[in-house]
């Protein structure tokens, strides 16, 4: 998510659609919201909704790409021009609203829980097995609810073994780099480019006491890494999941991992096209509710 200080006001970008175009539109303005969105359905009608960046400075040039690139989508979907809605909101009204939605959630043995939510959650019985990762994001992405997030933990649980080395890059506010240590993990190097995640990743690790695991690292690109990993994760955005193939590649040992997500389903064959061109073979594939996460082996 776009970084905002503490009495910033946040941009809320409005896109009303036809039910049949949801889609096509979220991929279009996940580009520009990647903290993820908010959808409402009425009748016929899907209202999506994402906030773009803390002060109303700076936000003609991406609402300009966004109204560009809802004309591609195609007429059949779209019989109608589209009504995208810009207003202002303030950041503590977003943050205090943010936290009525968010909910506990399970992914296998995982359960991310809210700071704020009680535990036992009402909402979701607790497990003997359940390993409790507590966490507040801030304003940082990640909360265990968005589906590219909860296939990335599907992952890991399948993945992680006793002593694993995992980068995580694009780490957002450390949920997976912390899964991945309270997995058993045994290094973890967690990646952003955002200070907002970074501070975000950091206190979360102290929280959940496996801040000795991971080294955090600001950039945006795993050249600042050294071989040799088992897993590297990347929830990010086509582009960057492709352009940090053949990084990726470079950097795990022999039978490792790359684990990538935040890939819209009809976006999947050109990541492979990639995945396959950077050298990585037996590349599997998950979806969920329109998402593909994809784990491509080393040769």
């Amino acid at each position: 998510m776009p970084s905002g200080s503490e009495h910033g006001v946040w941009t809320r970008v409005t896109v009303e659609c036809p039910c049949q175009a949801a889609e096509a539109v979220s991929a279009i303005l996940l580009d520009i919201c990647p903290g993820g969105l908010v959808l409402e359905e009425r009748d016929d009608v899907t209202r999506l909704s994402g906030y773009l960046c803390p002060t109303p400075r700076g936000c003609d040039l991406p609402l300009a790409q966004l109204r560009r690139a809802l004309k591609n989508i195609p007429a059949e979907l779209v019989p109608e021009p589209l009504r995208v809605a810009t207003d202002l909101v303030p950041e503590r009204d977003w943050v205090e609203a943010f936290k009525q939605h968010c909910r506990s959630v399970r992914v296998g043995s995982i359960v991310i829980k809210p700071t704020w939510r009680p535990w036992p959650d009402p909402a979701l019985p607790a497990q003997r097995d359940d390993i409790i990762i507590e966490l507040d994001p801030g304003m940082a992405f990640g909360t265990g609810t968005h589906p590219t997030t909860r296939l990335c933990l599907a992952a890991l649980d399948g993945l992680v073994r006793p002593g694993s080395r995992i980068v995580d890059l694009g780490c957002g506010s450390g949920i997976l780099s912390i899964a991945a240590a309270r997995l058993g993990a045994g290094g973890i190097a967690a990646v952003d480019c955002d200070w907002i995640a970074i501070r975000a990743t950091c206190a979360n690790a102290v929280l959940n006491a496996v801040a000795d695991h991971l080294r955090v690292i600001c950039a945006d690109s795993l050249l600042p890494l050294s071989p040799a990993w088992d897993l590297v994760l990347a929830n990010i955005t086509p582009p960057v999941v492709a352009r940090e193939a053949a990084a990726a590649c470079q950097l795990l040992r022999c039978g490792g991992a790359y684990v990538c997500s935040g890939i819209p389903v009809e976006r999947q064959p050109e990541v492979e096209r990639a995945l396959s061109a950077a050298g990585f073979a037996a590349i599997e594939a998950e979806a969920l509710e329109g998402w593909a996460c994809l784990t491509a082996r080393k040769r």
